[in-house]
């Protein structure tokens, strides 16, 4: 058995200056990125298959430059259900994005068995987002919120949709790039 999930990587072209010191401090080392499909378990008979209609569902949509352009002008700090806390910076409204991760939903509506079955609400109720902390205590997130001016707003360009397709969802395997499938925008 293997976990897949689809997300786009952002690479910012505007933020703020207290943003590259908040990530070193409380981000995983991993891209920025849009999250479409949450971690699921897949066959590993089945990854091909799987990596064959992802570039079926991309050959179907071209991206336009402006299409590709994400604007995060929304701070939103979530309570997890572990009483942790996710920091993340929601986009302003953007078709693509929209009907991509609705197309992407519905060619693997037959993979559904989620890694974590809490994230799934992030995928049914999408609202583009990068994550810029996570689980963060409710000790420090008072000291986290200290970074966070009311200059929260960030510009970006989507590079790449990635497929990565892991043994388990550690760190190590995450950022293997021989785990990662990258498809261009």
């Amino acid at each position: 058995m293997k976990i897949f999930a689809l997300y786009l990587t952002v690479h910012l072209t505007k933020k703020p200056a207290w943003l590259d010191d908040f990530l070193n401090k409380y981000h995983e080392p991993v891209d920025l990125h849009i999250t479409l499909l949450q971690s699921r378990y897949v066959n590993e008979d089945e990854v091909k298959q799987i990596e064959e209609l992802v570039a079926r569902v991309l050959s179907a949509r071209t991206a336009t430059p402006a299409d590709k352009e994400v604007y995060f002008s929304d701070l939103v700090v979530d309570e997890e259900s572990d009483g942790t806390y996710t920091f993340m910076l929601n986009a302003s409204p953007n078709a693509y994005l929209e009907d991509l991760q609705n197309d992407l939903r519905a060619a693997f509506e037959g993979h559904t068995q989620c890694v974590d079955e809490l994230t799934r609400e992030y995928e049914e109720n999408f609202i583009p987002h990068i994550t810029i902390a996570a689980n963060v205590t409710a000790e420090v997130k008072e000291e986290a919120e200290k970074y966070i001016t009311e200059d929260y707003e960030c510009a970006g360009v989507i590079e790449s949709l990635v497929l990565p397709v892991v043994n388990d969802v550690s760190l190590e395997q995450r950022t293997n790039r021989d785990n990662l499938i990258m498809f261009k925008i």
